[in-house]
């Protein structure tokens, strides 16, 4: 494994208020070394054998978000839901460590219990609350299907949302404690969907050809190496309980009937609707390896360099940049009224057509979170 020591990469997307920048959902495009990177998830023969399809005709429609692989720690019950919310927060212009992730979705619970977990369908809304995050669930309760839930999935993945799912592990595979969970084992960040039609005219249509890619947070370790993201066309990736452990199958499936589970986290906590997009990215993809079983305290902290970078939506505006050490510091609205909250902040003159940077130091324990406004919100 990599040295944990981090450096992250902040970057305000240049667009307008609240969008998020992709390639193009329609654009089609030859196979890249990325895009086989996507679907390198030899783990089993199942895999390797889906895999090599996918390889052979990749998905002419495709669209990934900016969410970059991160390995989990493995220790108290695993940090599975922390780290998919980590790296959707990323995503949005802020990072924080595991261990204050679980504390904030489970106040006061030790984390040695297993209820502290972050759990998809039961604190994961009020995790990302309390991140400053706006996240919404699947609709479990009102659920009709599977591939219904995998339609709002794409849905919510090309609208640049992205969306943190329940699957099955395979339990022979992983080398767990037969026969699992009976509605999911593993939580996990969407990255990517690729699809054989049109993406925009058919962004909440099911198609089993549709193919879905994930970070699985590290947590299987292929002889020391971790492949990290995985993908699975639809209608292969829904499985029994008992398929999804068969030996040689998939390392990963999907409860293939109802109750699934899912939030899409949306953008930050802004009732104005005044923020521009910010982005974190990091060279590494880790806090360092936590596989014992019991951890009752975090672990030592290591540095963090990071590098901020701003693209101007609109040249004639200046902005205003805050970095907050605390989520509680963080407000939802009126973020220059409120600069006082912030620890640090610049300010980006208007007329300035090229990228502003900036670079600062801090520790992999501490919260670190970047908003971006005019300097003419409130």
């Amino acid at each position: 494994m990599k040295t944990p020591v981090i450096v992250l990469t902040v970057a305000v997307a240049a667009a307008a208020a609240g969008a998020v920048a992709f390639v193009s959902a329609d654009d089609s495009v030859a196979p890249t070394v990325a895009d086989r990177a996507d679907v390198a998830n030899a783990a089993t023969a199942e895999d390797s054998a889906s895999n090599a399809a996918l390889s052979a005709g990749q998905p002419p429609f495709k669209q990934r978000l900016p969410i970059a692989p991160r390995i989990q720690w493995n220790a108290n019950f695993g940090y599975c839901g922390e780290v998919s919310f980590i790296s959707a927060g990323m995503m949005f212009g802020q990072y924080t460590s595991q261990w204050t992730a679980r504390s904030l979705a489970s106040p006061g619970v030790a984390q040695t219990e297993e209820s502290s977990q972050l759990l998809l369908g039961e604190n994961d809304l009020a995790a990302a609350s309390r991140m400053r995050l706006r996240a919404i669930g699947f609709p479990t309760t009102t659920q009709r299907s599977t591939p219904d839930y995998l339609a709002w999935v794409k849905q919510q993945t090309l609208g640049g949302r992205p969306v943190i799912i329940g699957v099955y592990d395979n339990m022979r595979v992983l080398e767990e404690p037969l026969p699992g969970e009976d509605e999911y084992d593993h939580i996990v960040p969407v990255v990517g969907i690729g699809s054989r039609q049109p993406l925009k005219a058919n962004a909440s249509r099911y198609f089993g050809t549709d193919v879905v890619t994930f970070s699985d947070n590290g947590v299987y370790d292929d002889g020391g190496a971790y492949p990290g993201l995985f993908s699975y066309r639809f209608d292969q990736f829904q499985k029994t309980r008992a398929q999804a452990n068969a030996p040689a199958g998939a390392v990963y499936s999907l409860r293939n009937t109802p109750p699934n589970y899912a939030a899409a986290v949306a953008g930050v906590a802004d009732t104005g609707g005044v923020t521009i997009p910010v982005r974190l990215t990091s060279n590494v993809d880790n806090e360092g390896v936590q596989d014992q079983e019991v951890m009752a305290r975090p672990p030592a902290a290591k540095p963090i360099s990071l590098t901020a970078t701003v693209r101007i939506p609109n040249p004639a505006k200046a902005y205003n940049v805050y970095l907050y050490d605390s989520f509680a510091k963080v407000p939802v609205a009126g973020f220059n009224a409120a600069r006082g909250k912030a620890i640090r902040s610049w300010r980006i003159p208007a007329g300035q057509r090229t990228p502003w940077t900036t670079t600062v130091s801090t520790m992999s324990n501490r919260t670190q979170v970047f908003r971006a406004v005019p300097t003419s919100a409130p």
